[in-house]
């Protein structure tokens, strides 16, 4: 099969029937011969039309290594080996992650590392979309993180790249009024109320939700290390006596508090799927990935939960204790926002409107001058 013709080139037979190579990139352009002492496509011939097409030759593509060394599939290889991927990173962020990874190696494994570079990064981001993109370049900062950590690459491709978070407000809180409704829909006794308590009122997340089970519940008291924090962040949650009842109404086989027939556990992605077709049940909105439009779902149920205990007083360390969160930041979320309703609410029962023999001459002239300009 012959090969494709090369564009802008054009070929000449001399009235000596001597052949001959001009590159042209428009009609207005003048031709500019090339290969006159080199064979035709050799290298010394493509060197010299794509000087004359691009304005400089291309550098040709580092070589890696006999065995591998240097290449995508030999970090990749040990980066999967590592505490890096193993231990520092949940399975959650492996199964997201993973997929990434899989594809570079069917595509460029074979290739040196110099092949990724920022613009590579850059294009990888940007044809996916803005939730895909952001974990992509999380999976390729945390792979050259590794290396440069374990001296086998001098550089990082994601250096100085920045993307941006999502700028909604993530899972949306689930109000009182679905709250009830989601109830009325579901009574006490039935496996998808029960699913409903535990998100409620334990704040679980969904993976600790699924592996909840009755060796967890000691002295009236959930105690449990969450998935999330590879077993290092423990939460410690009073067993409400609305949620008492439910896991009452569902006895399990098993161990598991959310029991299969056999009183075993759930995976995470059945119970998912099992509370979104619950949901839609009870007539209340599930997110649609394809049309970008927002739903209620399980993590919703958290949220609203931390709303709760915010409103009804809960600090900042009682917060972290119960949804296993470290530090201050999203204990201030709900403190915050619960605390400006208090201070609202005490504000509004301060207020009192003026008459105007309340009022002295200087505060009636500036009121009236408001008045004016409004």
């Amino acid at each position: 099969m012959p090969k494709p013709k090369l564009p802008f080139l054009q070929r000449r037979v001399s009235r000596h029937g001597k052949v001959m190579y001009y590159v042209r990139l428009s009609k207005r352009d003048p031709l500019i011969r090339i290969g006159k002492d080199h064979a035709y496509r050799s290298d010394k011939f493509m060197e010299e039309y794509h000087v004359a097409v691009r304005g400089a030759p291309i550098t040709p593509a580092p070589v890696a290594s006999r065995d591998g060394k240097g290449t995508i599939n030999w970090l990749i290889n040990l980066y999967k080996k590592s505490r890096a991927w193993c231990e520092e990173i949940s399975q959650e962020t492996r199964n997201m992650r993973g997929p990434f990874l899989k594809r570079m190696e069917e595509e460029a494994g074979d290739l040196p590392l110099q092949v990724i570079t920022r613009a590579k990064i850059e294009e990888g981001i940007s044809s996916r979309s803005q939730n895909q993109g952001r974990h992509f370049f999380d999976c390729m900062r945390g792979l050259f993180k590794f290396a440069l950590a374990h001296e086998l690459y001098d550089r990082d491709p994601t250096a100085g790249i920045t993307v941006k978070k999502n700028s909604g407000e993530g899972h949306l809180p689930w109000p009182i009024d679905l709250i009830e409704k989601f109830e009325r829909r579901w009574p006490v006794g039935s496996k998808e109320r029960l699913i409903f308590d535990v998100y409620l009122y334990t704040g679980l997340r969904r993976g600790d939700a699924a592996r909840l089970g009755k060796q967890h519940i000691r002295n009236n008291l959930v105690h449990l290390l969450t998935e999330k924090s590879q077993g290092r962040m423990p939460v410690f949650v009073p067993v409400h006596p609305a949620l008492a009842a439910s896991i009452a109404a569902c006895p399990s086989k098993g161990l598991a508090i959310i029991a299969k027939a056999d009183g075993t556990n759930y995976v995470k992605e059945a119970l998912g799927s099992m509370f979104r077709e619950a949901v839609e049940a009870a007539g209340i909105p599930v997110t649609k990935k394809k049309t970008g439009k927002k739903g209620y779902t399980g993590h919703g149920l958290r949220k609203a939960s931390a709303t709760i205990a915010a409103e009804s007083g809960a600090s900042e360390a009682e917060l972290n204790a119960m949804f296993g969160w470290s530090g201050h930041e999203m204990a201030q979320l709900y403190t915050k926002a619960a605390d400006r309703k208090r201070l609202a609410a005490r504000a509004m029962a301060k207020w009192t409107r003026p008459s105007p023999e309340d009022l002295d001459d200087a505060t009636v002239a500036y009121l009236q001058m408001e008045k004016e300009r409004a």
